[in-house]
């Protein structure tokens, strides 16, 4: 999407490998003039050298898998790949624990003559939420095959996330708050403290 919706230079940070690769993967499907607009950072935001590239910057289904010291540790990171008055859009990690453990089954597919599904279960354990997921794989005589993974993530509220922010320069826009995202801009006052500008 930030290919398609811009013509400026893109800076994708993955560091997981099991992530990366279909991103690879889309990215090589793409037309050629796409691709060369785009690199992919194979290590940590904090470890790529980005500082004062971004305009925008989009933090999406990865906040709340962060520990509460390495979420914290993210938002300097930003600041300094942001230019002033640069915008982040930060998907909310859950404000609280779940109360109860809750089961949602996930869409149903059918390629070819097998059938695609699983559902995601989460849960509270300790102080982290435990997010489970379970893929199968059906034919006609049943159950051909199955994988099972579990994601860890913890919460954090609004709140939380704004005051953290803010102590790397982001304030949040005005306007009635988006339950799901937070969207911030750098203030036009904040200096990168590593280049010194």
């Amino acid at each position: 999407m930030s290919l398609a919706e811009s013509r400026a230079p893109v800076h994708a940070v993955e560091p997981t490998r099991a992530m990366r690769s279909p991103l690879m993967t889309g990215l090589a499907s793409l037309p050629a003039a796409l691709r060369r607009r785009v690199t992919v950072h194979p290590h940590t935001l904090q470890e790529s050298g980005l500082h004062g590239v971004a305009d925008v910057a989009i933090c999406h289904n990865m906040v709340a898998c962060l520990p509460p010291a390495s979420r914290r540790s993210l938002w300097p990171a930003l600041a300094d790949a942001h230019v002033a008055g640069g915008v982040l859009l930060v998907q909310l990690p859950p404000a609280r624990l779940p109360l109860h453990e809750t089961t949602h089954d996930l869409p149903t597919q059918r390629v070819g003559q097998h059938e695609y599904g699983g559902r995601m279960v989460t849960s509270a354990d300790e102080n982290r939420i435990r997010t489970r997921f379970d893929y199968w794989v059906r034919g006609d005589h049943g159950v051909l095959r199955e994988h099972h993974e579990t994601f860890w993530m913890w919460s954090a509220s609004r709140a939380t996330v704004v005051a953290e922010l803010a102590g790397s320069g982001f304030v949040p826009r005005s306007g009635p708050p988006d339950p799901t995202v937070l969207t911030v801009r750098l203030a036009a006052t904040h200096r990168s403290r590593r280049s010194g500008l």
